[in-house]
């Protein structure tokens, strides 16, 4: 799969095109051109291209927090996040875009990273892509693409400071245990060393020849007199470099410095801005100035990765892709319902025609009438019940009997209706498999209390002088308990239509 990471550094455009196989990543081009004219770069995707492209946004439009949570309930973790973050938080949840990324510590503990992202801004990076003719599948971090292409070209690494030196902006980003700790930007860039140049010398250089001029420019050997601007955006930077490392800062041995962008933009520049580089990690100079471009790319691989592309801003392609996918699929679905519905039909047409073989002997040697006579006559020989309907009458019966007998009626105009504790229904026999002769026998066992005993004996006598639904002839059993009666019967099946 091919993977397109395009960095948008005003005045300049960056792209990377990734090939993602199963040995692996590689970096098929890098292209570089002015934002304002990018054919150059634009030749990676506008021609049938069939990849993924991913852009960033800049370290200045989003911001980063760190929430640990405790919950023992795992699935509500996403809405219990929605519901701190509001309440947390000053913005309207209308114009901020909330994107989580969970790591579970243990059991009940959850580390969030959330990613919060203006949704102005994600719309006006939106318009500044379409205006280079891409459409974006994956918007992500510069920030967290710098870790990523720290992850990718050093992979023993886990804790680095990354400082990326681009034409708009300087970004800082903090990188722990291979995750995106902390981000800054700096704004002004090394744009803005290049204008504090050109108005140094600007008797002697065209704008179009300033960058040139910077690049034959040592910046350890530069006289502050003679380029008293760039000399005082220079030490401005620098200071504002120093304070932001000051913050990342973390007890204990110093973490590896990473330094990507354009490096090269002055003669030892990197010199000057760190004085020194002490554990430093060694880029080629295309892997320093496509940095953010390739960690871009490196996004699209990973499942983890920050998806700004969401709610109004998904992609409309992707909308077409699963109307497309869903068309599909209910066309499958109709062949396949197609196709058993003929197979059916042409079942049922079958089994018609094996029977009329079958009865058309018969309908030949003794006429239609003759024949149907015999066969009413068949059936009428044949007429026996069948064995497993159930015959005894079901508890909706004995519930429907004991609500509407006339004693407990009368007793229950009395002052003193029935209390039933307690009613068990047993099927004690029913016919099997081996014995298809054994008749239903149904077992009801009936715990109640009456307010006086009088009425409970001639509930008693009543049962036991005959019932339709009791069997008299089986046993009838009565005990009398501290507080309550039971009583048990067997029932009479319900008898053949």
């Amino acid at each position: 799969m091919f993977i397109l990471g395009l960095q948008i550094d005003p005045p300049h455009l960056r792209g990377a095109l990734v090939l993602k196989t199963r040995k692996g990543i590689e970096v098929k081009a890098l292209r570089f051109g002015p934002l304002a004219n990018p054919e150059h770069v634009k030749q990676l995707y506008m021609h049938d291209f069939r990849g993924k492209i991913v852009s960033g946004l800049s370290a200045k439009d989003f911001f980063i927090r760190h929430i640990q949570m405790k919950m023992a309930n795992h699935k509500h973790v996403r809405e219990a996040l929605a519901f701190q973050t509001e309440a947390t938080s000053h913005f309207n949840p209308q114009d901020i875009l909330t994107v989580p990324f969970l790591v579970r510590k243990d059991k009940e503990t959850i580390d969030a990273t959330l990613t919060h992202a203006p949704r102005h801004l994600i719309r006006a990076h939106l318009e500044e892509c379409a205006k280079i003719g891409a459409d974006p599948d994956l918007i992500h971090t510069t920030s967290s693409a710098l870790c990523l292409f720290a992850i990718w070209k050093f992979p023993a690494v886990t804790d680095a400071l990354i400082v990326d030196l681009g034409s708009n902006e300087w970004t800082c980003v903090l990188m722990e245990n291979s995750k995106l700790k902390k981000s800054h930007s700096i704004p002004g860039g090394n744009e803005s060393l290049l204008s504090a140049l050109l108005k140094d010398r600007k008797k002697v250089l065209l704008p179009k020849e300033v960058e040139g001029a910077a690049k034959l420019l040592d910046l350890l050997l530069l006289k502050a007199p003679l380029t008293p601007n760039l000399t005082h955006q220079l030490q401005a930077l620098k200071q504002e470099l120093y304070k932001t490392q000051k913050s990342f800062q973390k007890e204990g041995p110093p973490i590896p410095l990473i330094v990507t962008g354009e490096t090269d933009a002055f003669i030892h520049l990197n010199e000057f801005l760190f004085e020194s580089l002490p554990h430093s990690k060694v880029l080629f100079a295309e892997e320093q100035k496509y940095a953010t471009a390739i960690g871009l790319a490196l996004a699209q691989t990973r499942s983890d990765s920050i998806q700004l592309r969401q709610d109004e801003f998904f992609p409309q392609k992707n909308w077409r892709k699963l109307g497309l996918f869903a068309t599909t699929l209910f066309a499958i679905a109709l062949f396949f319902s197609g196709v058993l519905l003929f197979s059916g039909i042409q079942s049922i047409h079958s089994k018609k025609q094996a029977l009329l073989t079958s009865i058309l002997p018969s309908l030949q040697r003794g006429g239609l009438k003759g024949s149907i006579d015999q066969w009413i006559a068949t059936i009428e020989a044949n007429n026996k019940e069948y064995p497993y309907i159930p015959q005894a009458p079901t508890v909706t019966e004995v519930l429907t009997w004991l609500s509407s007998h006339p004693l407990l009626q009368q007793v229950a105009q009395e002052g003193d209706p029935i209390d039933i504790l307690d009613i068990h229904y047993q099927m004690v026999k029913c016919p099997k498999v081996e014995r298809t002769k054994e008749p239903y026998l149904a077992k009801v066992a009936i715990e109640f209390r009456f307010k006086n005993a009088m009425n409970a004996r001639k509930l008693h006598e009543t049962i036991r002088e005959g019932d339709p639904k009791i069997d008299t002839k089986s046993e009838i059993t009565w005990d009398v308990l501290h507080d309550s009666y039971r009583i048990s019967f067997f029932l009479n099946n319900r008898q053949a239509p």
